[in-house]
């Protein structure tokens, strides 16, 4: 587990809980599920929506301390907290990263991690486009399975590689150790621009030791193997993608 507490793992700050001026301090947007507590209250957006039900939605976080505050509806009635607010996309086009590829995955892997908005940098036009230039690519699969977490490939990468990537994805999605929390365990689409699509991928890996060897397992409700009896990932994303509304 060294391999991810090293790109994924990050304790919760340790500040004083302090009142701010939500007229002041930056605003960033936040990717939530849809059930999150605090959604009838505060400030959101739909990100993404399968039929009628809200997946995953936009908020809009300010750093307290040790601990987020969001812009409720009703902070928006005021002229000077309205304007700060809509700064929210110039904040997360301008926040830092470091994009560090996965030499252990033949540099075919991104991981961008560790920062409170690491994950919302795939609101980013200009991180997607590094991304794509770094990956060499016009197409990126992307997974934010928990707060900090951010890891990227190629659309186009082959069976062994995706394999390997949804595997640590899943992986992230489960531990709960890492202290963050959970966001999804959809993965997305995107070009340099945008995110295009979420993707419920429909199956699960999990691994386990046999005779001393590691063996992975598919778990799927749904069909995994094409008319070839093979598994392909990109048919798999293309049956089941979502266009997310942002």
């Amino acid at each position: 587990m060294g391999f991810f507490d090293k790109l994924f793992k990050k304790n919760e700050p340790e500040h004083p809980v302090q009142e701010i001026d939500k007229a002041a301090v930056p605003v960033y947007p936040m990717i939530k599920m849809g059930e999150w507590q605090g959604m009838s209250l505060a400030k959101s957006l739909p990100f993404v929506m399968n039929g009628d039900q809200l997946d995953l939605a936009i908020v809009f976080a300010q750093d307290a301390g040790d601990r987020f505050q969001y812009i409720l509806e009703t902070d928006l009635q005021q002229p000077d907290i309205a304007e700060n607010f809509n700064r929210w996309q110039h904040n997360i086009n301008e926040y830092p990263y470091e994009i560090e590829l996965g030499d252990t995955l033949q540099n075919r892997v991104i991981f961008a991690s560790g920062e409170d908005h690491a994950s919302e940098k795939i609101l980013s036009a200009a991180f997607l486009s590094d991304a794509c230039q770094t990956l060499n690519t016009d197409k990126l699969v992307i997974s934010i399975p928990r707060r900090r977490c951010l890891m990227i490939t190629r659309y186009d990468e082959d069976f062994e590689l995706l394999e390997t990537f949804f595997r640590l994805h899943f992986i992230a999605w489960r531990e709960e150790d890492y202290g963050n929390e959970p966001i999804t365990e959809m993965v997305f689409i995107a070009d340099k621009n945008k995110v295009r699509y979420a993707v419920p991928l429909g199956f699960r890996i999990n691994i386990y030791e046999k005779d001393g060897q590691k063996v992975l397992n598919y778990v799927t409700a749904g069909e995994l193997f094409d008319e070839n009896d093979q598994i392909n990932f990109q048919k798999i994303m293309e049956k089941n993608k979502i266009p997310v509304s942002i």
